[in-house]
């Protein structure tokens, strides 16, 4: 996500366009579906399932009763060990889908130290594992995987 500046200059096929916002739209994607798009992503490692209450909880998408929220993703501990929310603006985009995975990797990292005292608790460890994951699920290979795209796409 932060090196999207850098893209222009660095894909290996320039004469490739190839829409994944417009993707995921024809496959029907809901800014649900694409939570648990992520939630699978960390299970199929072995890592834990979001508690119920984080579905019931999160702001998963911007009011839509005309409240000011501050639209910028966020994943909160709320250190019971048990209350992990996002507040994020979802739409259905690959960004959006990035994010997510992203904010998921704060998730799941508050979740495996939520047993272990505060000061072994690290902002910038959990950075890193969000931007780890959100680069992990934007792999062609994972994005063929879960049918965004196919080895043509991705070959020359």
């Amino acid at each position: 996500r932060f090196w999207d500046p850098l893209f222009e200059s660095l894909q290996p096929y320039p004469t490739t366009d190839y829409n994944l916002d417009a993707k995921m739209k024809e496959q029907g994607y809901n800014v649900t579906h694409m939570f648990r798009m992520g939630e699978e992503f960390f299970t199929s490692m072995g890592l834990k399932k979001m508690p119920p209450s984080f579905y019931n909880l999160s702001m998963l998408e911007k009011p839509s009763d005309g409240r000011e929220v501050l639209c910028h993703p966020t994943a909160w501990d709320f250190a019971d060990g048990k209350d992990f929310r996002i507040k994020m603006c979802t739409t259905v985009t690959f960004e959006n889908l990035q994010t997510i995975h992203h904010e998921l990797g704060h998730i799941q990292y508050f979740m495996q130290y939520a047993h272990l005292p505060y000061m072994y608790r690290n902002g910038g460890f959990h950075e890193a594992i969000g931007e780890l994951m959100s680069m992990s699920m934007s792999t062609p290979q994972h994005l063929e995987k879960v049918g965004l795209m196919n080895d043509a796409q991705y070959t020359k």
